[in-house]
């Protein structure tokens, strides 16, 4: 139901895009601008949130700016056509814009119309969990993900991702994995405990070097040369 959903709601928010294009030169000139200026700069954002690992607090969040990045994309390629020579810049948009139906970046769309079951703990200072449930359901083909980000309580709207473990319900009870910070505030622990079904064997943990956001590190480093 999402799939079909997600290709209905990107099918019309194209065409509309398409008349966008149409009608460009009757919109003011103050929209005009909006319009492209956004259009450059969500990407650019998403982008660079991308590269450096920083994120909106939700997935909700997430999801919506992941979408608005994929419109601006299109809507970059439709405005491309108004460059002549006409017929040139139109295929060269068409076939720009096809690879947007592929597996890999129209499935992650229709996740907005099915938020997964999301479990979040604050597990020391700055430091939060995130345990995201994936697939159907049944034990062999479903797990969670335990995300570990950096989310300082004066920045409450942007986190950072500093680790992440997948866990396989053909593993080890992954729904109940969680993590726990160390004494020394640099690794954590990562805990999927043992599953009923598969016995005690099934347990596993791991403990993590805890990867510091660049201006903590920077920081840490003054502080320990000054004390010497």
């Amino acid at each position: 139901m999402g799939v079909q959903l997600t290709f209905g709601l990107l099918a019309s928010l194209s065409a509309v895009m398409v008349l966008i294009r149409i009608f460009w030169l009757r919109i003011p000139g103050w929209l005009r601008k909006l319009m492209a200026s956004c259009a450059v700069i969500v990407p650019a954002v998403v982008g660079i949130g991308f590269v450096t690992k920083w994120s909106a607090p939700s997935l909700q969040l997430n999801h919506v700016l992941y979408w608005l990045c994929i419109l601006s994309y299109i809507f970059l390629m439709i405005m491309f056509t108004r460059l002549r020579p006409l017929w040139l810049t139109g295929i060269i948009a068409v076939v720009l814009i096809v690879p947007v139906l592929s597996s890999s970046i129209f499935l992650p769309l229709s996740t907005l119309f099915g938020i997964p079951p999301t479990i979040k703990s604050r597990i020391g200072g700055n430091i939060v969990s995130e345990r995201v449930l994936w697939g159907p359901g049944a034990p062999d083909v479903s797990g969670t993900d335990l995300t570990i980000y950096y989310q300082p309580r004066w920045l409450p709207f942007v986190r950072r991702s500093l680790l992440s473990a997948r866990y396989y319900g053909a593993q080890c009870d992954a729904w109940a994995a969680y993590a726990v910070l160390q004494p020394d505030q640099r690794n954590v622990l990562m805990v999927c405990p043992a599953s009923p079904r598969l016995g005690p064997d099934s347990a596993r943990s791991i403990v993590l070097p805890l990867y510091r956001p660049i201006f903590h590190l920077i920081r840490h480093k003054k502080v320990t040369a000054s004390s010497k």
